[in-house]
């Protein structure tokens, strides 16, 4: 079977001397002050020896994307209940869904850009209005992919029937590698394989769009993406939710 570029480059690249291994450097075998990892891993044997990644966290039924890391980030502000009464808040919570693919992959890029994000609270951007429309189209511009297409009309990147959001891509990471990060929101996730597909903007038949590629997330990942999700959201999420909001 013949291989892409991007397959070809990423090999290639495998071969190449590299520094510290992951446990080296984010582990307690670096023997020294690291940045604790929150993410839940899932990658393929050759992303593993590209990058020096564990073993335990290797598993090639991952179809379509080298890796796919998930973590639930609480931000350092509050989201505030003003009319609700004085210092009435709860913490924000962002479930995050990343996926690092073949460079050449066949995306549905919005633009040419080779990388973008979208800003989101406490970043500094967010805090600027715009006041024009001029800066109102700019500002809403879409980050790597329409979300809806304009003929779909509905959301063209989808985990199990969900809509994911681009929150930032760099389409040249490492060498025949692009990364994309995604909020895929902290409603309960699903407990068992699933199927992300990045839809054709055109018209659907039925629930099924023409996906233009496709990653096959196992099930051992998603339960262990489950597990976390519910230690650091399920738990207790809700029910601040309700006390905020039932004031």
């Amino acid at each position: 079977m013949k291989q892409t570029m991007a397959v070809l480059a990423f090999s290639m690249a495998v071969n190449v001397a590299a520094a510290a291994t992951y446990e080296e450097t984010f582990t307690p075998k670096a023997n020294k002050a690291y940045s604790e990892d929150i993410n839940v891993w899932v990658y393929t044997s050759e992303f593993a020896e590209r990058f020096g990644m564990p073993t335990e966290w290797i598993d090639d039924e991952l179809e379509g994307a080298y890796a796919v890391a998930f973590r639930v980030h609480v931000r350092g502000h509050r989201t505030m209940f003003a009319h609700k009464g004085p210092d009435v808040s709860m913490p924000i919570r962002d479930c995050l869904f990343d996926v690092y693919i073949p460079a050449d992959a066949r995306i549905p890029w919005a633009d040419g850009r080779e990388s973008a994000r979208h800003y989101s609270t406490p970043y500094s951007p967010t805090y600027l209005a715009p006041q024009s429309p001029e800066d109102i189209a700019w500002r809403r511009r879409p980050v790597g992919i329409k979300s809806p297409g304009k003929k779909a009309r509905r959301p063209v990147i989808r985990l199990d029937g969900g809509t994911l959001f681009m929150r930032e891509y760099d389409r040249g990471l490492y060498p025949g590698v692009a990364y994309m990060s995604f909020s895929m929101g902290c409603m309960e996730p699903p407990k068992r394989a699933v199927l992300v597909e990045f839809c054709v903007d055109e018209p659907w038949e039925g629930r099924r769009c023409h996906a233009s590629h496709e990653i096959h997330v196992p099930d051992k990942f998603m339960k262990k993406l489950h597990e976390q999700w519910y230690e650091k959201t399920g738990r207790d999420a809700a029910k601040r939710w309700r006390e905020a909001i039932g004031r």
